[in-house]
């Protein structure tokens, strides 16, 4: 190891953090409580900034899916995506540099002094570096950070590297990227964080992955709704349009508006049948011209007998 030290320049050395470890105190004893010490703050606020980021994210990002406080707030969803890829990103920076202070202040453990210790160190940063990058250019900014939740979704499940390696690879990528800096400072208090990063991680996906596919289910029930309406709409259009029915009329009026056989039958020579003509009185008979049937009055032929008999008397 300290050939290939000697090969890089030292310039470049003195930017490489825990290349020259001349300067570490490492530990007088093996137990747990000689390796890591437990009085230092620093050690609890990077476990707390290990245990607020994913509690950070998860609570704030379901209530912008249930409630969208963040879009209402900021006036769009991808403004309130972005708010959390800034916010996210931000707390990130910060737990990587309070982990690392943290390791600055424990003791070093004298058995990772070795050079395959340290090989094992570079190959679990780089690989692990290299599954969060290419994860994030994989799924872009909105599929990182969130987008999801905040309604704007994905066309199509990524399923190119490094998916098809690993189902949780930023996660995977980050816990090595831990243990390989905690090996590389030879920290066992580093190797303790990276544990909890990982456990706290493994708790997170519980609840990140079932929650992520409800999103997704729901998302594609409301398109299949949505197809199943326009189809219904497109049919209820295309369908021909049957003629009014004309109201249904009682029998009596039916009849009385259509004329009997008598009125309306045609005579043998096509002239139509006159109407029945109705009796008239006789004077009414007298001033048509026509003379009145003899009436009864037997009280004007007694009155007429009696004037004869007074003749002859």
């Amino acid at each position: 190891m300290d050939a290939i030290i000697a090969l890089i320049p030292p310039k470049v050395a003195a930017y490489v953090p825990g290349l020259d470890n001349s300067h570490y105190v490492y530990a007088t004893g093996t137990a747990l409580v000689d390796l890591v010490d437990v009085s230092k703050p620093s050690l609890w606020i990077a476990a707390g900034a290990v245990l607020f980021n994913p509690i950070y994210w998860n609570i704030v990002a379901r209530n912008e899916y249930r409630k969208k406080s963040l879009t209402k707030a900021f006036g769009s969803n991808y403004a309130a995506c972005y708010f959390l890829t800034v916010t996210i990103f931000s707390l990130g920076i910060l737990r990587d540099t309070l982990y690392e202070r943290a390791l600055a202040e424990q003791p070093h453990w004298k058995v990772l002094d070795d050079d395959l210790v340290k090989l094992a160190a570079v190959v679990l940063f780089v690989a692990g570096q290299v599954f969060v990058v290419t994860s994030m250019w994989a799924l872009g900014v909105t599929g990182t950070y969130l987008g999801d939740y905040c309604g704007i979704l994905m066309s199509a499940r990524v399923t190119g590297f490094p998916f098809n390696v690993l189902n949780d690879p930023m996660y995977v990528g980050s816990a090595m990227a831990f243990l390989g800096t905690a090996l590389w400072f030879e920290s066992p208090a580093g190797i303790f964080l990276s544990v909890v990063v990982w456990i706290v991680y493994a708790i997170a996906l519980k609840y990140e992955g079932p929650f992520t596919d409800m999103i997704y289910t729901n998302a594609a029930k409301e398109e299949a709704d949505k197809v199943e309406k326009a189809k219904k709409a497109a049919e209820k259009a295309a369908a021909p349009v049957a003629p009014s029915t004309p109201p249904r009329k009682s029998s009596r009026i039916s009849s009385a508006a259509t004329p009997s056989a008598t009125t309306t039958s045609a005579a043998p020579n096509g002239a139509a049948t006159p109407r029945r003509r109705s009796r008239k009185s006789g004077a009414a008979a007298l001033e048509d011209g026509v003379a009145a049937s003899p009436m009864r009055v037997t009280r004007s032929r007694s009155k007429a007998r009696m004037s004869e008999t007074d003749d002859t008397d």
